[in-house]
């Protein structure tokens, strides 16, 4: 099997977080911080829009004990971005893009290294007509400022203009740093 990839993918084996999660998976389920996780029998995953959520909530995992990245290559943890795949080698997962629908509907998902593929799981409510994997560009960080319009932040979402497609879009921060470096969801 495999789990869903959009927008920014942190994907992390269940037997490392059984061992190093406070109360393993179960815990680990209930404290997501947004409506994007899902799992397979090997692997979880929790998407981010933002890479900056995605270090944020990288730092707190670290902090309890989880190894990112070791040698320049990802350890325990894994970062998977959409239309791209890993920022770094990854020696125990792969990415694939799948269709799983008809017509030339594709889907990234990542899978243990050498499984065979057969299926994909998704977060909980996911539809593909609202899916990122539907709708979503992305634009690498280096890019927004020249692309994207600030146009304004509402119940911790920020809206631009896409100045080449003329579209609203928007990047949802899921976790927030607060005065003194510790994470608010």
């Amino acid at each position: 099997m495999a789990v869903l990839v959009e927008a920014y993918s942190v994907v992390i084996r269940k037997e490392t977080i059984n061992e190093k999660y406070p109360g393993g998976v179960d815990q680990y389920i209930e404290d997501c911080p947004n409506g994007t996780f899902c799992m397979d029998q090997d692997i979880t995953r929790v998407g981010f829009m933002s890479p900056d959520d995605v270090d944020a909530y990288i730092d707190n995992l670290e902090l309890l004990g989880f190894t990112c990245v070791n040698d320049g290559e990802y350890d325990e943890i894994a970062v998977v971005v959409q239309f791209r795949g890993f920022i770094l080698p990854c020696e125990w997962l792969e990415c694939l893009d799948v269709k799983i629908f008809e017509g030339d509907q594709k889907l990234m998902v990542c899978q243990i290294k050498d499984s065979a593929f057969s299926g994909v799981f998704c977060p909980r409510g996911w539809d593909y007509e609202t899916s990122f994997s539907k709708r979503v560009v992305m634009v690498e960080s280096e890019g927004t400022e020249k692309r994207m319009k600030f146009l304004r932040h509402e119940d911790g979402v920020d809206f631009y203009l896409d100045t080449l497609t003329g579209q609203e879009v928007f990047i949802e921060q899921t976790i927030r740093r607060t005065a003194n470096g510790s994470m608010l969801h």
